[in-house]
């Protein structure tokens, strides 16, 4: 059997330890070893990862003096631990599915190249419990090279979830550890730095379980107006200056990225206005004045400033007279749906001549943008594992 080391850093987390503990124990078909790592939890963390170690000589927990932050307890244990042919990172309140680790060994032992396989995810909260699908001995994969997948990122954003992106661990220790900069968007950085390396292998299985709720990392920066746009734009110019310039097409592909940061944070903008969050907007405003030369081609620029002229209270009264909601229930940008199934299944008409995909025998395509469209792993012809 494969091995992985799956690294389960932990702040505060220990309501949620123990489900995201069992769910890696469950695992069949491959070698497992845990590493918990308590970055100083003011909770009972430490008590129940002590706990857990002791029923399982296969978990090691350990507790940092001091609390470090969560890339430099995931580099810890990715960087300095993991020594198995694959290893995942994953949150302490997220979870795997039935299988989902054999399922991401059998394509990388298939296919040497690939670098990190993902799958779909459940996104699930607080008070949603996980929804365990029927297991099966069968799936479908897709693997896109690696420009690709670049190329995806800079059009669409990133479609991996967090808990299901399995990575090969030579590679990882040759690429190095998560970016200590970029404290939002690391994993998307760390997902393009491996696309720069290798072809990425998406699974159409929903493999994990992602917990959306108030405590996440990602919140403080999704409840922002701006949200996390202007690291997006970071992440991808550093990704092509570090690791992608000799890449045909990407630099072409961040002008695509612009453009589409630019509509984003006008339509932002305009939200931020209904709410009356006039300065949030105003770092809307400024951020896509950044990185678009050219706003007014946009109809959301057109949308944003007709907002901004007429203002929060104005804006109330003509949706009220179009029977639309007022602005009180204009919500912040909301990323993930608990209840939805997240995750991007490329395509074959995504691909070009010069990129094309390989997928998994008998395999047919379909599509999920991220956070655009659900998907039916039971409507999906299988493939033998």
């Amino acid at each position: 059997m494969s091995s992985v080391d799956v690294v389960i850093p932990c702040y505060n987390y220990a309501h949620f330890l123990g489900r995201c503990v069992s769910s890696v124990l469950a695992q069949t078909g491959v070698d497992v070893r845990i590493l918990i790592i308590d970055d100083a939890s003011s909770d009972n963390s430490e008590e129940v990862g002590t706990e857990l170690a002791k029923a399982s000589s296969c978990i090691t927990f350990r507790r940092s003096p001091k609390n470090k932050g969560l890339i430099p307890t995931a580099n810890e244990g990715i960087m300095d631990w993991a020594t198995a042919k694959y290893c995942l990172l994953l949150s302490a309140d997220d979870a795997l599915t039935e299988g989902a680790l054999g399922r991401a060994a059998k394509v990388m032992d298939d296919h040497d190249d690939v670098g990190m396989t993902y799958g779909m995810s459940y996104v699930i909260s607080d008070d949603l419990g996980t929804i365990e699908p029927p297991h099966s001995d069968t799936f479908r994969y897709r693997i896109v090279p690696g420009p690709q997948f670049l190329r995806q990122v800079c059009e669409h954003w990133q479609g991996v979830p967090t808990p299901t992106a399995v990575v090969r661990t030579d590679l990882q220790h040759r690429i190095g550890g998560y970016h200590p900069a970029l404290r939002q968007t690391s994993d998307a950085e760390m997902w393009m730095r491996i696309a720069t390396q290798g072809p990425i292998a998406a699974i159409h299985t929903p493999q994990g379980y992602y917990r959306w709720h108030g405590a996440n990392m990602s919140s403080a920066y999704t409840g922002r107006a701006l949200s996390d746009l202007d690291e997006q734009y970071k992440t991808i110019q550093e990704v092509y200056a570090t690791w992608g310039a000799n890449i045909e097409g990407f630099s072409s592909w961040i002008e695509i990225a612009k453009l589409r940061l630019a509509r984003q944070a006008y339509w932002m903008a305009g939200l931020a206005i209904e709410r009356g969050d006039l300065a949030g907007a105003a770092s809307c405003f400024n951020f896509a004045k950044e990185v678009c030369s050219s706003p007014w081609l946009m109809p959301s620029w057109w949308k944003a400033h007709i907002k901004k002229m007429a203002g929060p209270n104005r804006i109330g009264e003509i949706k009220r007279w179009l029977g639309q909601r007022s602005p009180s229930h204009i919500a912040s940008f909301a990323p993930f749906n608990p209840g939805k199934i997240f995750g991007w299944w490329p395509e074959a008409s995504e691909f070009s001549a010069s990129m094309s995909s390989r997928e998994g025998p008998e395999s047919r395509s379909s599509t999920l943008y991220p956070e655009q469209r659900r998907v039916d792993p039971a409507a999906a012809k299988q493939v033998p594992c």
